[in-house]
């Protein structure tokens, strides 16, 4: 019964085990295209633990920052033409657009259109893939961007005015700063205050009537009086965004009405920051710092909608000037959320919570191999001849305590079956001569050969005569009677723990032959550095893994022997104490039918 129950369970253990070896292999083979090597996975923590958005954001372009820490930049091209986004289903391209790569500083600054960013969840990523010699350039700039962004200017251009990164090419006309300083995200500009301007020509793409939102990372190099980070006016409608003092405020102004948010927001000096500023018709006019919402106010009917130049660090004509840095400078025409403002400077700061980048996969042919199977692969060619003797000699053994294991099942299965089978025949005959002509029908079972060994004694004690209903046997004849079947019991009792040496030899000595060839490996690499006369990972690693190779097959021999060998061995314990149930039963029996002489 017991073993019925264990044959179920363990064909159930197998199925599972196949079904999710299945899935999970088949996860891990899912790759957007052969001709990609590698690629990464892009984690979007909105949690708690990460950047703590609690609504969900559609189309938000996310910035990457990659370096040495999270990219491997040897494995993609020089130029980083060969990077492809794509959705979490691994089907999907992405758009996206690169601000900055340079494999030789190992960072990279990357744009992508993340199609959702799901609120309080850990669950959403992109895949980031690379690795392909043959590749062309993928970006789409203008894609990376929704409808309602009018202009973003990276500002990491080292000569010329700044070009806008949206699809409604609204570059800068004019540009007066200082191009190329070290800034929140890349490169940035800094503005002197006396007359150094960005300005950005009037165009009908830069339409804010349905809502308005002006985004950037500052940082103020003083307290500033009534400095524009932002000044937009055609004589009858404005949108300022100044700093005066320290203190952010908001504008709107028309021929009828003036909106102005109150002068309590900080910017503080010589520390970046991003600030913001949202605008919605009939609702709220809003002012953010780092995300967050400082002060808003209420705003009564439409927009203004301003038809002139707009000036950035100043006014067009250069007055009101800011000093300081700028970096990141985005324009939309519709007011952004909270979640998205939040979103967007978390994402974009140096130590975003939002992202977070996994281990870097690897396809061998594109694919058809997860990284598991390709890194034993990769393994196995590092093994060295000395290993690979090791290695088999642990093989062999392995097979030989497989085989010995289900054969030792099987019999053991068998003849518990037997044993089963003849206990219930004792129990229900009449006399314990009953069963002793029963040879072909309980062949099998060691209860019956140690039954037959003492059939065999008391019938030398009888004389071989068939009035055995008249005798009677003295005391010393049972005693004799009873050493016949522990010398039969210990008889089956060898016959079923033959070859558990086995198992016993493969559990404290595979680790052992395995930290063997172990040692003897590293013994071998480090021979082989100090012959080059030099150290590295590349030559060292290879070694490395060979030698632990061996201890992982010692394990590999070791911990299913003990799994056996514990399992085999309570089997024959408990087929012991039958055994001996069954001799006290047959030796109780024959005293009351043959005793009572002294």
């Amino acid at each position: 019964m017991r073993h019925r129950w264990f044959g179920r369970v363990a064909v159930c253990g197998l199925i599972a085990g196949a079904y999710l070896f299945t899935a999970l292999a088949g996860q891990a083979n899912a790759w957007w295209d052969s001709k990609w090597q590698y690629r990464k996975k892009v984690v979007l923590n909105t949690t708690t633990e990460g950047a703590d958005i609690r609504e969900a954001i559609t189309d938000l372009p996310v910035l990457l920052r990659l370096d040495a820490g999270n990219f491997t930049f040897g494995n993609a091209k020089p130029d980083g033409s060969d990077i492809r986004l794509v959705a979490s289903d691994d089907k999907t391209p992405l758009k996206y657009h690169v601000e900055r790569y340079s494999a030789k500083e190992e960072m990279a600054l990357i744009w992508v259109k993340a199609p959702r960013v799901p609120a309080a969840s850990n669950q959403e990523f992109v895949w980031l893939y690379y690795g392909n010699s043959g590749a062309a350039t993928g970006e789409d700039s203008g894609g990376t961007y929704d409808t309602p962004q009018l202009a973003v200017y990276h500002l990491g251009e080292k000569e010329g005015a700044p070009h806008d990164a949206t699809a409604y090419g609204n570059h800068a006309k004019e540009f007066t700063g200082k191009l190329d300083i070290a800034a929140a995200i890349g490169r940035g500009v800094t503005m002197g205050g006396q007359g150094d301007k960005l300005v950005i020509a009037k165009s009908p793409s830069m339409n804010i009537s349905k809502g308005f939102t002006f985004s950037a990372w500052v940082r103020s190099a003083r307290a500033q009086q009534d400095a524009r980070l932002l000044s937009w006016d055609d004589g009858k409608q404005s949108v300022v965004i100044g700093i005066d003092g320290a203190k952010l405020y908001c504008v709107f102004t028309d021929a009828k009405k003036k909106t102005a948010t109150e002068k309590t927001v900080d910017i503080p000096a010589q520390k970046w920051a991003h600030v913001g500023v949202s605008a919605e018709p009939g609702k709220n006019l809003a002012v953010y710092v780092n995300g967050q919402e400082k002060t808003s106010q209420k705003l009564s009917g439409g927009l203004v909608e301003p038809v002139a130049d707009i000036g950035i660090g100043a006014t067009v004509q250069g007055k009101n000037g800011f000093a300081g840095d700028i970096d990141e400078i985005e324009i939309a025409g519709i007011a952004r959320s909270a979640a998205y403002i939040r979103a967007e400077a978390l994402s974009q700061g140096p130590e975003t919570p939002l992202l977070s980048y996994l281990d870097e996969e690897t396809s061998s042919g594109g694919g058809s191999q997860n990284l598991t199977v390709h890194l034993l692969v990769v393994t196995a060619k590092a093994i060295t001849l000395d290993g690979w003797l090791i290695i088999g000699a642990i093989i062999i053994m392995v097979g030989i305590t497989w085989i010995l294991f289900f054969n030792k099942f099987s019999g053991l299965k068998r003849l518990n079956k037997e044993n089963a089978a003849f206990a219930d025949a004792f129990s229900q005959s009449t006399s314990v001569l009953a069963l002793r002509e029963s040879d072909t029908e309980y062949e099998g079972s060691s209860l019956f050969r140690v039954y037959k060994a003492g059939m065999a004694e008391l019938e030398r004690r009888f004389g071989r005569t068939d009035k055995t209903d008249t005798v009677c046997l003295p005391q010393q004849a049972f005693t004799a009677f009873k050493g016949v079947l522990a010398k039969a019991s210990l008889q089956e009792s060898k016959r079923n723990t033959s070859g558990l040496i086995l198992f016993t030899l493969s559990i404290s000595g595979g680790p052992f032959m395995g930290l063997f060839g172990t040692v003897w490996g590293v013994i071998n690499t480090f021979a082989g550095v100090a012959e080059a006369g030099e150290a590295n990972l590349a030559a060292i690693a290879p070694g490395v893994a060979s030698a632990l190779a061996c201890t992982l097959m010692g394990l590999v021999l070791a911990i299913p022997a003990l799994f056996q060998y514990s399992f085999l061995s309570q089997d024959i314990k408990n087929m012991s104490a039958d055994m001996n149930v069954f001799m006290e039963e047959f030796t109780t029996r024959v005293e009351e039918e043959y005793g009572g002489k002294t």
